[in-house]
């Protein structure tokens, strides 16, 4: 006898709260073209920040910027975008994880210069994605 699955099963609380906080605190910031582009060139300029060094202030991101990538950060492994090094300083991809242990990142073919292109690019495709998944 198989028994459907329940809510704690499908985490489905965790589910239906970060689909409010995505709605009323993320898509705002995404949708609006000016703020988007805003965060867009933003990212761009730092991907990961930056600390402190030789007497230069830290670079950190805007409070609109780190709401945002915390939402994108929290997506689940399967279909995440991560950062794949193939040659250091000269060669990275962009990966797809499935989710499962044991079965191999899928690599896009897209390389890109250095880590802070890399990352930059999987930001592009999460924000678009999530845009997409919205609209």
């Amino acid at each position: 006898m198989i028994k459907d699955k329940t809510g704690v099963q499908l985490n489905s609380a965790h589910t239906a709260t970060d689909d409010f906080i995505t709605k009323k605190y993320i898509l705002p910031l995404l949708q609006d073209e000016e703020t988007r582009n805003r965060l867009i060139a933003e990212h761009k300029a730092t991907p990961v920040g930056r600390a402190p060094n030789k007497g230069n202030p830290a670079v950190e991101h805007s409070k609109d910027l780190i709401t945002v990538l915390d939402k994108l950060r929290r997506h689940p492994m399967a279909g995440k975008y991560v950062t794949i090094c193939k040659n250091p300083f000269e060669d990275y991809r962009i990966g797809i994880c499935s989710g499962i242990r044991g079965v191999p990142v899928e690599i896009l073919e897209d390389s890109f210069s250095s880590e802070e292109a890399c990352e930059h690019a999987i930001f592009l495709k999460r924000v678009f994605d999530l845009l997409e998944k919205y609209s």
